[in-house]
């Protein structure tokens, strides 16, 4: 009984739990099966030039705003197809605004860009006659998002850039990617580097642990069937099965450098053809 009424204290954020290990000291897992080469140590060294890119462009022109050089880039890749038309987009996390019209400046003119931050001083950097909206509340409140995503949504984008407390991650993306997500939309959790350190690990699981797990679902159409059973116009072909929400709604994981983005499609079954 302990165990599952922590479990629903840690889902609607009333239990903050201590970090399971010391995350700063850990050392990397090693797999038997990977060459030593690939595991032995090499140096790197600083970055000695910015991002080439209209969006980074976009970012240097403001000074209220704090990003990652190597963010903009990915940013580039998974959004780009999203410019050519009106779009919703909801950033969890407002800080001092400067992001908010960074991305207005980047996406169609006619989008509408809502920011969401505990810190009620951030009301001030909503700009409504541009479409630029901010609604003061918790990320880790599923009733103050689904007010959000009555009034705004559903969303082509989500960016998680707030508290980057894991068990805040946890919590908006179990409460924002089914209701909130329009199909064919792209969810993206950035920051998720403060997985690793202590201060930010307050849930038995961090989001990066959820994120592995989730990749698993992603396969699971394939759990306990056989390639026969997905082979076009084969006698064991299934027609239909059930599978998980996640699974059903989910086109592709990507794991980058401090970020991972989930995109959402509708899936069919997957077809196998032997010519």
């Amino acid at each position: 009984m302990r165990k599952l009424l922590n479990k629903l204290l840690i889902k609607f954020g009333l239990l903050i739990t201590k970090a399971p290990t010391l995350l700063a000291d850990k050392s990397l897992p090693t797999s038997d099966s990977l060459p030593v080469e690939l595991t032995e140590k090499v140096k790197i060294v600083g970055a000695t030039e910015a991002p080439q890119n209209e969006l980074f462009d976009i970012f240097s022109a403001d000074t209220n705003v704090h990003k990652w050089h190597h963010y903009f880039d990915i940013y580039s890749r998974h959004f780009e197809r999203y410019r050519d038309r009106p779009i919703r987009m909801l950033e969890i996390g407002v800080f001092r605004g400067g992001s908010l019209r960074m991305w207005k400046d980047y996406f169609h003119p006619d989008s509408t860009i809502v920011g969401i931050d505990i810190d009620k001083s951030c009301s001030a950097h909503e700009l409504a006659d541009q479409n630029v909206f901010v609604r003061i509340g918790s990320q880790a409140d599923p009733n103050f998002l689904s007010e959000v995503t009555g009034e705004f949504g559903p969303f082509d984008i989500i960016l998680d850039d707030g508290s980057h407390k894991t068990h805040h991650q946890i919590i908006s993306f179990g409460a924002l990617f089914k209701s909130a997500l329009k199909d064919g939309g792209c969810y993206m959790v950035e920051d998720v580097h403060t997985n690793y350190w202590i201060k930010h690990v307050d849930s038995p699981e961090t989001f990066i642990d959820v994120s592995k797990q989730i990749v698993d679902m992603l396969h699971e159409p394939y759990f306990d069937r056989k390639e026969t059973h997905f082979r076009h116009a084969h006698d064991e072909a299934v027609a239909e099965m059930e599978i998980s929400y996640l699974s059903a709604n989910l086109s592709g994981i990507y794991f980058h450098d401090s970020i991972v983005v989930f995109d959402k499609s509708s899936r069919v079954l997957p077809k196998s053809e032997l010519r």
